[in-house]
């Protein structure tokens, strides 16, 4: 394996070339076009989100975007990052990347002092597990403003967070747009 670099950066300074390369890595699992993902990135990626890359020999091979969000747990607001789009690339699965990748955002989310919020499938979780995350049930949260594509039946939506021991009796409440 080469040298393995991992960076972490704000969408406001990132390079042209490092959002080419981010959505050419994201089109490469979903169906939409390079121009596609320029244009998601540009409209939905706010100047304070982080970018947190996993670069192999100038190409980003894992890439994920934790978006800086806001929620409300009893009437409270509160920033949290809303983990989005993880993604290593799909012939370097099985090498370790993953974890790898994983480590350095729990590194991150720690070092804002935040907590963070995902939503996946079922068959995610365990993943998800093995580095601390912590499933939030479905009745200790609601999201406000989204939607997953993937997400056919409410009762699918397996919210986990990370970094976040508050013991609460309401709902969080999350806004993710």
């Amino acid at each position: 394996m080469k040298k393995i670099n991992l960076i972490s950066v704000r969408a406001k300074d990132l390079t042209k070339k490092q959002i080419l390369l981010i959505c050419k890595l994201k089109n490469s699992f979903w169906t939409r076009t390079v121009p596609d993902q320029l244009k998601w990135f540009k409209k939905n990626v706010k100047k304070m989100d982080i970018n947190n890359m996993l670069i192999i020999d100038g190409n980003v091979v894992g890439y994920t975007l934790l978006r800086r969000r806001s929620a409300y747990i009893e009437n409270r607001r509160i920033s949290y990052f809303y983990f989005d789009t993880f993604l290593v690339r799909s012939d370097l699965r099985k090498k370790g990347l993953g974890e790898t990748l994983m480590i350095f955002n729990n590194k991150i989310i720690k070092s804002f002092k935040r907590h963070s919020f995902l939503i996946c499938k079922r068959k995610l979780i365990s993943f998800y597990v093995k580095f601390n995350w912590k499933i939030l049930p479905g009745i200790r949260f609601k999201m406000m403003d989204h939607k997953p594509a993937w997400l056919t039946i409410e009762s699918n939506v397996n919210g986990m967070n990370y970094n976040f021991n508050k013991k609460i009796k309401k709902k969080i409440i999350y806004y993710i747009n």
